[in-house]
């Protein structure tokens, strides 16, 4: 095949025999100057095909700088260039640019300065373009060189590298320093800059031989260019968040059934609750999703990290429902907060929708590499029901997108309705979050509990598109009726037994008042038989307590007389069903905070000051009266030498007189 043969602007070809320059090009005629004579000519593409020696490459002597073809020059050329062509011509060779007759200033014995000047005179006054002589000069230059190719503006559709004018010393030493502050905080261009300078010194030590410092702009244009997504400027944060994106090409793992796959994680929720500890802080919660449905097949709320122990929970109120739990009567529970959507719903609506919540029952459960994930509690329970174990890779968060996508929804469509939201952030955090009427973790599970049955499993799914109606999408609950339909089998729930059979266990006494477990007492009027039960030996028997780590309101107690399990309820929990309640001690919570209180070593100190004072009291009365007694007893004694002295005087005087008497007498 004979490939085509082109034409550019500025290139030399040889028409009859003689050497033609190719100038101009328009409305399909070619303008060429002849070398020798310095004639001009106008040939039609038809005429300029004839002309041509047959077999010539039409290569070029001189080769342009940037080629382009003829029919990309007038789409590339400015309305200013387009104009400048004409006087360029007339500068070059005397050619008018308007008119026909030739104008004396821009003669050819003219000095070229004084034809440059008048030129840009004219062209600012008579046509608006402002430009200098030397720019002029330029053009002039580069227009008798390459014709109208040299006034194409080459920096539009340039096709060097963005780096093609960085010297190679300057990019090594960018590399260097951009792979350095990988995991590092952030930092601004001027730090690079300066940490740029100071390797270009150590490197150079010679001024003469050291390349140049970018400018602070060089160096942000660099940075953008060289690290990618691991800008050191941008928030550490979304670095990281990038660093772990794939970068092969994504291979999704096909399912067919429901339970095929699901995938489990945990994460800490928005939201503040009162803890069972009495404590207020933010839970976490684990969620089991499955991939081909897109349901919540099982949760969990606890109150610090998420053990293996809690996930055999998790795991265990997966596989066996609810209304094949223990405590199935108590799922319509009292006195707790509901959601706007739940106000419209009967306790017949909210059964039916339960009693629709799909049951299914994980083949493989795709995991991270959390220590409580691989425990061994949670592969013990696992390989009992036949149920694998895959680990994602490590730093993959795309290996688990759809579990990481439904915490989002968890969030924006669950949690920021609840009091307590602290919106993610400090940014969006509010002041006054500890001061709303938090709920308990209790409250929040069940809550949960009852939205996922009710609201996110009939919820329009994104990821369940409807192929046979564009924009519209398929719930979980509708997706894992189509699939269960045409997978032809479907696992028979568990039972009780094997519940209480995953559950962890320990051994407590039965006491008077029941069993303590964790601070807290829990009984049941069937441990009867079992209180205050005594050994041969005197000490006290044991039974075997089994407990859900995630609901610390009940146990079971294997009963040793007739191997049943009996059920028992926090005893503090009756207490808080009283009517008002949870107005009374949500009033005194409130009036808490504004009350003066005393704390225990408070307390303490004001009852060893207030001593203090009685004491100094006692004593100071002590001492007073010990001065007046001393007083008064020198008084008493001061009194009592003068009556003594008295009583004298007078038996003196009556002694006298009764001697006088006798002797009257006897004479």
């Amino acid at each position: 095949m004979r490939p085509p043969r082109t034409v550019t602007l500025g290139q030399h070809i040889e028409l009859d025999n003689e050497p033609f320059t190719v100038v101009g090009y328009g409305n399909g005629s070619f303008r060429v100057r002849n070398d020798i004579t310095c004639d001009y000519e106008v040939v039609h593409h038809i005429d300029l095909s004839r002309r041509l020696p047959p077999g010539v490459t039409l290569e070029t002597e001189a080769t342009p700088k940037t080629p382009v073809a003829v029919n990309e020059v007038e789409k590339r050329l400015s309305e200013d260039a387009r104009t400048l062509i004409p006087h360029l011509q007339e500068l070059l060779d005397g050619t008018p640019a308007i008119g026909e007759t030739l104008r004396p200033q821009y003669a050819l014995h003219i000095p070229k300065t004084q034809r440059f000047d008048a030129k840009v005179k004219e062209l600012s006054d008579d046509h608006g373009i402002e430009i200098p002589a030397v720019t002029l000069r330029r053009k002039l230059k580069r227009f008798s060189e390459e014709g109208v190719t040299g006034l194409i503006d080459q920096r539009v559709g340039r096709t060097e590298g963005p780096l093609s004018r960085t010297n190679k010393d300057v990019k090594a030493a960018m590399a260097e320093i951009l792979h350095s502050y990988r995991g590092r905080s952030t930092v601004t261009y001027t730090a690079i800059r300066a940490e740029l300078a100071v390797m270009l010194m150590d490197r150079f030590p010679d001024p003469a031989e050291r390349p140049k410092t970018p400018s602070l702009s060089t160096v942000e244009r660099l940075t953008k260019f060289m690290s990618g997504n691991q800008d050191p400027t941008t928030l550490a944060k979304t670095r990281q968040t990038a660093a772990l994106s794939p970068t092969t090409q994504h291979r999704s793992r096909l399912v067919f059934a429901p339970g095929d796959e699901a995938q489990m994680d945990a994460t800490e929720l928005d939201l503040l609750v009162r803890m069972p500890s009495g404590k207020v802080d933010r839970p976490h919660l684990t969620i089991l999703v499955d991939k081909r449905t897109r349901s919540i097949i099982g949760h969990n709320l606890t109150e610090s990290n998420p053990t293996g122990l809690d996930h055999v929970g998790l795991l265990a109120r997966t596989i066996v429902p609810r209304k094949l739990r223990p405590w199935h009567s108590d799922y319509a529970a009292y006195d707790l907060p509901q959601m706007k959507w739940s106000t419209h719903l009967t306790p017949e609506q909210l059964a039916l929708f339960d009693s629709f919540r799909p049951y299914i029952f994980p083949i493989r459960i795709l995991i991270d590499n959390g220590s409580d994930f691989r425990s061994k509690s949670f592969k013990a329970a696992c390989d009992r029901h036949g149920i694998s174990l895959t680990e994602a890779p490590v730093h993959a968060p795309a290996a688990k997108a759809h579990v990481e996508r439904t915490f989002t929804t968890i969030k924006t469509k669950f949690v920021q309705h609840l009091p307590g939201f602290t919106g993610g952030d400090v940014l969006r955090r509010g002041d006054k979050v500890h001061e709303e009427n938090l709920l308990e973790l209790s409250e929040v599970a069940e809550l949960f509990d009852r939205w996922v049955s009710v609201v996110y499993q009939n919820r329009e799914h994104s990821e369940l598109v409807d192929e046979y109606r564009p924009g519209h999408y398929h719930s979980p609950n509708s997706m894992y009726a189509a699939a269960v339909e045409l997978s032809g089998h479907f696992v028979v729930a568990f039972e009780e037994e094997d519940y209480m059979a995953m559950l962890p266990t320990d051994e407590r006494t039965v006491q008077a008042d029941g069993v303590e477990f964790n601070g807290r007492m829990y009984d049941s009027p069937h441990l009867g038989p079992l209180r205050d039960r005594k050994r041969t030996t005197g000490s006290s028997r044991q039974v075997k307590v089994s407990y859900d780590p995630a609901d610390q309101e009940r146990v079971w107690v294997r009963s040793p007389i007739d191997g049943d399990w009996v059920e028992c309820v926090w005893t503090g929990k009756r207490g808080r069903t009283r009517p008002f309640e949870k107005s009374l001690q949500f009033a005194a919570h409130h009036e808490s905070l504004t009350a003066t209180t005393f704390d225990n070593h408070a307390a303490d100190v004001a009852v060893v000051q207030w001593r203090n004072e009685l004491t100094a009291a006692a004593r100071e009365r002590k001492q007073a009266a010990k001065g007046r007694t001393k007083k008064s007893a020198e008084v008493a004694r001061a009194a009592t030498e003068d009556t003594i002295a008295r009583v004298l005087t007078a038996s003196e005087d009556a002694a006298n007189d009764f001697m006088n008497y006798i002797a009257v007498e006897s004479a």
